[in-house]
Order: structure tokens, then sequence, then C-alpha cells
């Protein structure tokens, strides 16, 4: 109680920065005052922190390797080889008392412990709320119910939450960059060098000890293990359902047979989500805006904000190095040069579907070719993806309905009721910057923007032909083209793709 209600405060000697919190004034000093640094002996990097200094040291210079004594993995890095050991070759299991929860790793135990079976609840002293998460009524007490407030030294950007002080920090005001020993690459993010050193430089693989799949990136491991080759079930204690994910048998448990709701203290919504409810809080009660510094722009979602401010205001600009395409947006570049540039192909193993993007094969694969079927436990349908199954569940047997506050209107689908209540009640407006056009939904925004003002066009290679939409110029090539698509089984010709793949199924795949 001394620290969320009492009188105490600790003020930096240096400004005029005040906190209830001692170890945010030590933080506060070593980022805005501190003038002692660590130097690396061996190079020119130098950090403020001593705990970033030996990382450094074991990751670049480091010549002691920890080898793996089941399997050629080396790594400099001990807790790596630690993770390696636990997660390929652990046999170590961690279960709990009381359900048939297992998990290799003692703080997933001690978390389930605390939320499905802790008998502590901690109450906020101002209001009903209740928890059995002590961290849950810390940030509901700063929240809710907190003073305390994060300022801006250089701006009037003021915040409840730390991280997000940070944040404001190094993205506008942050002096500190990150620079690639490599090659030219500079940015404000640690996270992001060492993504890119890993990507673009880095010769550390990460191989399955099953097939020939190697990646770069040990998270996709992990998920190439699971999927593939892993042997571990999660089992539903009230129905036959398995899963060979641990989150998809949380959410079964939560949609079919949970119990639990997280109702809003505001209204009478209620959701057996609590990311539901944050959603709610933030769009139908949340009084924290986030404001454009340079127009008039105001969104109470602070990623919103980021994308307005890179797509309006953003200096950096992608190049294609094949034509003079000119994106501010990374992922459009990317997509250009699939489409357009991209010869890497993917193609299906049982048939001949070709496409290229890997999401649309694994989806093929398990829409067409996958064996694993998903049964609804309220009636026969089956199908052979999830998705299909959740939405089935949620629209033909689901008892939650997502009510409008304003209207009569109810639906059990929640992006029905977002997109009702942006269309019939929504105050924002999208307004087009070339003339007086005006939107409620933003996607309308920008197809307008790209059919009336835009100045990309697509055209076609063999004629004079020029759209400024990227479907009509694919559509002109296949009706004006000379390619065919043929079948390799009998005489079937098609002009479009995906005739010849409904021929495939309907006639030579069983």
């Amino acid at each position: 109680m001394n620290v969320i209600h009492g009188s105490t405060q600790f003020k930096c000697t240096d400004c005029d920065y005040v906190t209830k919190y001692k170890t945010y004034l030590n933080e506060h000093m070593k980022i805005r005052h501190g003038s002692s640094q660590f130097k690396c002996a061996d190079c020119d990097y130098v950090t403020k922190y001593k705990r970033n200094l030996k990382p450094h040291m074991n990751g670049l210079h480091g010549s002691t390797q920890y080898k793996c004594t089941d399997c050629d993995y080396e790594t400099k890095v001990e807790r790596n080889l630690k993770t390696h050991m636990n997660v390929l070759h652990g046999s170590t299991q961690f279960k709990c008392k009381v359900c048939y929860y297992v998990t290799k790793y003692k703080s997933n135990l001690n978390a389930h412990m605390k939320g499905c079976h802790g008998s502590t609840q901690f109450e906020c002293a101002h209001c009903d709320y209740v928890t059995k998460d002590q961290r849950n009524l810390k940030v509901h007490m700063n929240v809710r119910h907190g003073s305390t407030e994060f300022k801006c030294t250089d701006c009037d950007f003021v915040t409840k939450v730390k991280r997000n002080l940070k944040a404001h920090m190094n993205s506008l005001h942050g002096s500190t960059q990150f620079k690639c020993t490599d090659c030219d690459y500079v940015t404000k993010w640690k996270s992001a060098l060492t993504t890119h050193t890993n990507v673009v430089h880095g010769s550390t693989q990460f191989k399955c000890t099953d097939c020939d799949y190697v990646t770069k990136v040990k998270r996709n491991l992990k998920a190439h293990m699971n999927s593939r080759h892993g042997s571990t079930q999660f089992k539903c204690t009230d129905c036959d359902y398995v899963t060979k994910w641990k989150s998809a048998l949380t959410t079964h448990t939560n949609v079919v047979h949970g119990s639990t709701q997280f109702k809003c203290t505001d209204c009478d919504y209620v959701t057996k989500y609590k990311t539901h409810l944050n959603e709610h809080m933030k769009i139908r009660h949340g009084s924290t805006q986030f404001k454009c510094e340079q127009c008039d722009y105001v969104t109470k979602d602070k990623r919103a904000l980021k994308s307005h401010m890179n797509g309006r205001h953003g200096s950096t600009q992608f190049k294609c190095a094949h034509c003079d395409y000119v994106t501010k947006d990374k992922r459009n570049l990317k997509v250009h040069m699939n489409v357009l540039h991209g010869s890497t192909q993917f193609k299906c193993k049982v048939c001949y579907y070709v496409t290229k993007y890997k999401s649309n094969l694994n989806a093929h694969m398990k829409g067409c070719h996958g064996s694993t079927q998903f049964k609804c436990a309220h009636c026969d349908y089956v199908t052979k993806d999830k998705r299909n199954l959740r939405s089935h569940v949620n629209g033909r047997h689901g008892s939650t309905e997502f009510k409008c506050t304003d209207c009569g209107f109810v639906t059990k689908v929640k992006r029905n009721l977002k997109a009702h209540m942006n269309s019939r009640h929504g105050s924002t407006q999208f307004k087009c910057t070339d003339c007086d056009y005006v939107t409620k939904v933003k996607c309308n925004l920008r197809l307008h923007m790209n059919a009336r003002h835009g100045s990309t066009q697509f055209q076609c290679a063999d004629c004079n032909y020029v759209t400024k939409h990227k479907r009509n110029l694919k559509a002109h090539m296949v009706h004006h083209g000379a390619t065919e698509f043929k079948c390799a089984n009998c005489a079937y010709v098609a002009k479009y793709k995906r005739y010849l793949v409904t021929h495939m199924k309907r006639k030579h795949v069983e």
C-alpha cells in the first residue's frame, strides 16, 4: 500500500523528474544523466550497461564453445545449449499435481498453478477487480487508478506506462544507433540489428534431425519439429479432442467447455477471452489518445499511429532494383518483387499446383491433400481446415453474442460488430488529401487513392494495355495471352490455372 498510495517520492537531483519507485529513478539516472560507459577491449563497441558488454564479448570475440553431447550442435552462449538440450533431448517433465498438465519448463508449471489452481486472490482497493496474478493487479492499479505519469523531457508526450515512454524516446528523440559491422545497415533498435545480422550475415543454421530442413531462425525449427515430427499430443479431459498445439487445446477448452467469463466494469459486455475485453475497453471506454505531431490525425491505437507516421510522413523509401517502383512500405516492395520479378515457385508434390507464395502451398496441402480432419463436437460437420471448424462452431453452436451498445444489432462474429460500429456509429472519418472524398472505412480510402490519384500503373509487356489495378493486368494477360494449362493425365486444356486445379481434384485426385 505504501508503494501505490504512499506519499514517498524519489526526485532526480539533475532535473525535475519525480517518481514513486526507486528503480525508476535509477533507470532515469542511467539513461538521461549517466556518464559511465563499458567499452569492448577488442573493438569499438560501447554501452552504458555492463550486462550488454558480456553477451557482446561472448557472441563476437568469445572462443569458448558449448557442444551438445547428443548431436553436432555447437554454440558460444551457454543458455542456448541449455535450451537446446531441453527442447530436443530433454526428458525432464514437470507435472501438475491437480490436473494432467505437463511441461518441460518449471516456470510454465508455476504460472499454470497460479492461473488455474491458485487460491490466492489479489483485490483492488478502489473497485471490484479481482485477479490471481499479482502482476495483473499492478497493471490494473497503474492504468485505472494510478496518478503517476511519465513525461517526455523533449516534448509534451505523457503516458502512464513506463515502456511507452521508453519506446517514444527511442523512436522520436533517440540518438543511439546500432551499426552492422559487416555492411552499412544502421538502426535505432538493438533487436532489429540482431535479426539483420542473423538473416543477412549469420552463418549459424538450425538443422532438423529427422529430415533435410534447415533454417537460420530457431523458432522456425521448433515450429517445424512440432508440426512435422512432433509426437506430443494434448488431449482434452472432457471430450475426445486431440491436438499437437497447447494453445489450440486452451482455445478449445475455453470455447467448448470453459465457464470463465471476463466482464466489463463500465457496461454489460461479457466475453470468454481476456484479449477481447482489453480491446473492448480501449475502443469503447479508453480515454488515451495518440496524436500525430505533423497533422490532425488522432487514434486510440498506438500501432495505427505508427502506420500513419510511416505512410504519410515517413521519409524512408524502398525502391525496386528492376523497375521504377517506389513505396514507403517494405511489405509492398516484397509483394511487388514476388509478383512481377520473382522466379521462386512452390510446387505441390502430390498434384500440379504451383504458386509463388509458401503460405498458399501450405493452405493447398491442408485443404486438398491433408489427412487430418477436424470434427465438430455438436454435429456431423467435418473439415480439413481448423479455421473453418472455428467459424462453424461460432456460427452454428456458439452461445457468445456481440451486441451493439447503440442499437439492436446482434452478431456471433466479433469482426461483424466491429464493421457495424465503424460503418453505422463510427465518428472516425478517412479523408482524401487530393479531393473531397470521405469514408468511414480505411480500405475504401486506399482503393480510392489507387483508382483516382494513384500514379502506379501496370503495363502489358506485349501490347499498349495500361491499368492501375494489378488484377486487371493479370486478367488481360490470361485472356489475350497464349498461356495454356494442360492436364498431364488427359487432353484437358484451360486458360486459367484455377480451372486446371479444379479439374485435377475432380478427375484425377482421390
